[in-house]
């Protein structure tokens, strides 16, 4: 641009993207400005779509996108007659307050299912060492629900019905570190049965 040089990246997919970004953090990287897509490939192989691990497949479907494109009558929102009737009768000035109320939302963690967590076996939890499973989505995903079992099934096995009390959450807020499980109060990230058995025999050992 004129006399000064950047220099662009492009990456696809978020374990792709967390590799660069540490880099940019150790300053490994003199990139001056990154595009990151979820999605490898960008949207063109994104959620919905045709899934191919085919290179030239992906191509295919990339010219057959740009060549619909082409044809279309509109390429631009801000062209799309509806959405200028929408802000004439309703949202007001583009990037007004009375749009800005109305189009934009704040983001949080939220479960998706209040509450307490559901309790598994028989018996009071209370003065047992609590075991909570999170079988939110994403953990859930990752194997969660084979750690639950697995937990279950080493309680009985060792016949530690009347010292552990296994639960079920729904969330952490730890999604990206998922599976996790919380033993005692200690939220075990990456957490695998193995692991979530170990830390319990550990906790028992201290306090009985």
């Amino acid at each position: 641009m004129g006399d000064i040089t950047l220099k662009l990246g492009i990456v696809h997919g978020l374990k792709n993207a967390r590799t660069l970004a540490e880099k940019v953090r150790r300053g490994k990287s003199d990139l001056d400005l990154i595009e990151v897509m979820a999605c490898p490939g960008g949207c063109i192989g994104g959620a919905g779509q045709p899934v191919s691990r085919d290179p030239d497949i992906r191509k295919l479907r990339t010219r057959g996108l740009y060549d619909v494109d082409k044809n279309m009558e509109l390429h631009k929102s801000q062209e799309n007659h509806f959405v200028t009737e929408c802000y004439q009768r309703h949202l007001g000035e583009i990037g007004g307050k009375n749009a800005h109320r109305l189009l934009h939302t704040h983001y949080h963690n939220r479960r998706r299912i209040a509450g307490e967590e559901i309790a598994l076996g028989a018996g009071s939890a209370e003065d047992k060492l609590k075991v909570k499973v999170c079988t939110g989505t994403n953990c859930f995903m990752k194997g969660s629900q084979h750690i639950l079992h697995d937990m279950l099934d080493h309680v009985q096995k060792e016949n530690l019905q009347d010292q552990v009390a296994v639960s079920a959450s729904f969330c952490f807020e730890n999604c990206a570190n998922g599976p996790t499980v919380s033993v005692d109060g200690k939220k075990l990230s990456g957490c695998s049965a193995a692991a979530a058995c170990t830390e319990v025999d550990q906790k028992l050992k201290v306090k009985y």
